[in-house]
C-alpha cells in the first residue's frame, strides 16, 4: 500500500487530501469522510486513517478528506453548510479526473462516519441532481436527520445504562445539526429528502448508539424510494466505533463496507 498526501485547491480554499493506493491491482475507489460532530477531527483519527488503510488493504483506493470544520469554542470562525459538501464534491470530481488513480475500472463510491456520514449523504443528493452520483454510498452510525427521529423500543432499551458522555440526546443532536446548517434548508439533510435516483447504499449503526434511530430511519426511507440498501448494526458497540483502533468491531465494519464496495 502507498500512502500520498495532496494538497488541492479546493472551492473555499486549500483542501488536504490523503490517498491510499493498493499494493495489487484495486477493485474499487471510495472517498471518505471521518466524524466529530461537525466541530473536530482530521485525517489522523483511527475512524479516517485507520478505515482508509484498511480498505486499501482489501483492494480499495481510499481517499481521506480533511473538509472544514464547524465553529466551535476554539474554532469561532468555522463554516456551515454547503462547504463541506462543496468539498467532497470537488474531491470526487477531482479523482474522478485523475487517470492516475486504479479504481478497478469501476466509479467512485463516497462515504463516510457519524457528521462526516451526514455530509456525504447530503452531498449525494447534490450529485445526483447534478447527474453526478457516485457509485455507492457508505455511511458509518450517520445523523442525517435535522431532528433526531424517536427511538425504537428495543433501541431505548439498548441504551439503558450507557453512561450520560456517550449519549445523544434529541437537543444535542438539534444543536450540532443547527450549527451545521446555520439556517440552510433544502439539501442539508438527506433524511426526509427526495431520494430518488439516490444510489446503492451501506449503513452500518452502532448497536448502543442514540443515533442509530437516524441510520434505521434512513435505511427505510431509502428502501421506500427503491434504493438498494444493505443494513447492518454492529453488536456491541457504542457510537463512534471506528475509532477503536484495532477493535474486532472496527474491523468488522470496515470488511462489510469492503464487501458492498466489491460486490459485482
Amino acid at each position: 500500500m502507498t500512502t500520498t498526501e495532496r494538497t488541492l485547491d479546493g472551492p473555499h480554499g486549500r483542501l488536504r487530501i490523503r490517498v491510499h493506493t493498493t499494493d495489487g491491482p484495486a477493485r474499487a475507489a471510495l472517498v471518505w469522510s471521518h466524524g466529530g460532530g461537525f466541530m473536530f477531527g482530521d485525517l489522523d483519527m483511527p475512524e479516517s486513517v485507520q478505515t482508509a488503510r484498511e480498505l486499501a488493504a482489501r483492494g480499495v483506493t481510499t481517499v481521506e478528506v480533511e473538509y472544514r470544520l464547524a465553529p466551535s469554542d476554539e474554532r469561532p470562525d468555522g463554516v456551515h453548510f454547503p462547504v463541506p459538501q462543496d468539498e467532497v464534491r470537488h474531491v470526487l470530481a477531482t479523482v474522478r479526473g485523475d487517470a492516475s488513480l486504479d479504481t478497478g475500472g469501476r466509479d467512485w463510491a463516497i462515504g463516510g462516519a457519524s457528521a462526516g456520514a451526514s455530509i456525504t449523504a447530503s452531498a449525494a443528493l447534490r450529485l445526483v441532481a447534478d447527474g453526478e452520483a457516485p457509485r455507492q454510498v457508505l455511511l458509518a452510525y450517520p445523523t442525517v436527520h435535522a431532528e433526531l427521529p424517536p427511538l425504537s423500543d428495543e433501541l431505548a432499551a439498548a441504551m439503558v445504562g450507557v453512561e450520560p458522555a456517550r449519549r445523544f440526546t434529541p437537543e444535542a443532536v438539534r444543536q450540532m445539526n443547527a450549527n451545521h446548517a446555520h439556517g440552510a434548508g433544502d439539501g442539508v439533510f438527506a433524511g426526509g429528502a427526495d431520494l430518488t435516483g439516490y444510489p446503492p447504499t451501506c449503513i452500518v449503526d452502532s448497536e448502543r448508539d442514540d443515533l442509530r434511530a437516524s441510520g434505521a430511519a434512513f435505511a427505510e426511507e431509502l428502501r421506500a424510494a427503491g434504493v438498494a440498501v444493505r443494513y447492518a448494526v454492529e453488536p456491541g458497540t457504542f457510537h463512534g466505533h471506528l475509532n477503536d483502533e484495532g477493535s474486532a468491531a472496527a474491523f468488522r465494519t470496515i470488511d462489510r463496507f469492503a464487501a458492498f464496495l466489491l460486490a459485482d
